[in-house]
C-alpha cells in the first residue's frame, strides 16, 4: 500500500462530505460499484487508492446545483 493513499483520498473526500465520521465509514465499508464493488480501503491496500481519487476529482467536477454526494453501491 502506497504511504499516506489513504489520507488522500480522504482529504478529497471531506471536500464532499464534510462529517469526518461519515468519511471514515464510507472510506471502509462502502462498495464502489464504478470501481468493482471494493471499498476504498480495499482498493488502496491493493495499489488502486489513485483510482478512487479519480472518480472522487470525477464526482467534484460534476457538481452543479446539487451537492456533490460520495459514491455508493445502488441500494
Amino acid at each position: 500500500m502506497r504511504e499516506g493513499i489513504v489520507r488522500r483520498v480522504a482529504n478529497v473526500a471531506l471536500q464532499i462530505e464534510q462529517d469526518r465520521t461519515q468519511v471514515l465509514q464510507w472510506i471502509l465499508h462502502a462498495p464502489l460499484a464504478a470501481l468493482g464493488g471494493h471499498t476504498t480501503f480495499e482498493l488502496a491496500c491493493n495499489g488502486q487508492g489513485e483510482r478512487v481519487i479519480e472518480l472522487l476529482h470525477g464526482v467534484l467536477a460534476q457538481a452543479g446545483t446539487t451537492p456533490p454526494q460520495l459514491p455508493q453501491a445502488p441500494t
